[in-house]
């Protein structure tokens, strides 16, 4: 503890970085090897008492009001950033999925919805449930469940502004809650400089995050039951996306106040629910 305590900063980086690239190059390290981080949140018994998803549903909490909202592709930014294992052979995802324990069925079912998508795709979809959409969701139910209120959205927007392919990746809506999409900071994120259609989904995102931080009401009605199961969740997308959704599949638009009621979950705008939620959700070991 002393040692540590009096490295520099510039040292435990440096170290940090080491420890966390042998672990990259490593394909027989188990969890560490598919995106190596050797910091994070710990159940120490002090800060932190217990894993937040058992503490919510045992009702600790109860009284805070949640708000949580995940995007539908998180794992690609880090997968860009070439912070994330590349899997493209069958023995590679064989191999993600035994080190965190996940069932055939959840590989397969993803593969089944995926049906054109490489491979690369398929892992990268099963990482963004594992180590985020799914925890969220199941946080949002677990305090639901418990009495608590809890809201619930996820961010869809995957079109730019001339109508080419961007990801709903981690973080893609923070500025859009925050409305700073013009800062040029953020454009990676987003995929370039917002457009009308971007500005107007800032703009009714920035409405709903600031009338929950206000009076606890976002727009829309909290959870009351496992999402998915015709509850509502706030999809957030831009009106032309709703509109090529709606006239895609009519029994699912929107509602005239924009909220979307949830009565089919297969799809990776819901996080493949129906798939997850037969699953356990493995934390990450230490």
């Amino acid at each position: 503890r002393a040692g540590l305590l009096a490295a520099p900063p510039e040292a435990l980086v440096a170290a940090t970085d080491r420890v966390c690239e042998r672990y990259a190059q490593d394909p027989g390290s188990g969890q560490r090897h598919y995106d190596p981080a050797i910091y994070g949140p710990v159940a120490d018994g002090v800060l932190l008492t217990a894993d937040p998803l058992e503490a919510l549903a045992a009702g600790a909490g109860g009284a805070v009001e949640l708000l949580v909202c995940h995007t539908t592709e998180e794992y690609w930014l880090l997968d860009a950033v070439g912070s994330s294992a590349k899997i493209t052979s069958e023995e590679q995802l064989a191999a993600f999925a035994a080190d965190f324990g996940l069932p055939s069925s959840l590989v397969e079912g993803h593969r089944e919805r995926l049906p054109d998508a490489p491979l690369l795709d398929v892992y990268l979809s099963l990482y963004s449930g594992l180590l985020f959409a799914e925890y969220s969701t199941r946080l949002a139910e677990a305090h639901a469940l418990a009495g608590g209120r809890a809201f619930l959205a996820r961010f869809d927007r995957r079109r730019d502004r001339a109508g080419g392919r961007v990801r709903a990746w981690h973080c893609a809506d923070i500025p859009f809650a925050f409305g700073n999409l013009h800062e040029e900071s953020v454009h990676f994120l987003v995929g370039g400089p917002p457009g009308a259609a971007d500005q107007e989904l800032s703009r009714r995102m920035a409405r709903a995050w600031a009338g929950f931080a206000a009076h606890g009401e976002p727009g829309w009605a909290p959870l009351d039951g496992p999402a998915g199961g015709g509850e509502t969740v706030r999809v957030w997308r831009t009106e032309e996306e709703e509109a090529a959704d709606a006239a895609r599949r009519p029994g699912g638009a929107r509602r005239a106040d924009g909220v979307r009621r949830v009565e089919d979950d297969r799809g990776a705008e819901h996080g493949f629910r129906d798939l997850w939620r037969t699953a356990g959700l493995p934390l990450l070991a230490p």
